[in-house]
């Protein structure tokens, strides 16, 4: 019984992690739809939460810097990397060119002018 619960639990965190990994690049979302989807658990709806309480907040960062460290997590290095970096380098490669550009597009409206 035991055993059975304990399964179920890891299945269901198991599962609750793969699900923001998969794209439906042929669903046109925009920038905040997918933010919200797909992000906003680890750096909270306004970017204003430092994900894993470790990076930085998105809303402390300008544009130029947003748009390099999420272009950094698309290189073959960081998919084959461990930890955060490895989470945002799935979450990228999940992307869509068109979802990627989006996403970036309205967390620019977070950045420090």
């Amino acid at each position: 019984m035991k055993n059975k619960r304990a399964f179920r639990r890891v299945f269901s965190l198991i599962l609750l992690l793969l699900l923001p990994s998969f794209s439906f690049a042929d669903v046109a979302l925009d920038g905040e739809t997918i933010f919200k989807k797909r992000c906003a658990g680890c750096h909270g709806v306004d970017g204003t939460s430092p994900a894993y309480g470790i990076s930085r907040k998105l809303a402390e960062m300008t544009k130029s810097e947003m748009t390099e460290k999420l272009s950094s997590y698309t290189s073959k290095e960081i998919l084959n990397s461990k930890g955060v970096t490895a989470v945002m380098g799935k979450q990228t490669a999940a992307l869509s060119k068109k979802e990627y550009e989006e996403v970036l597009k309205y967390i620019s409206s977070f950045a420090v002018k």
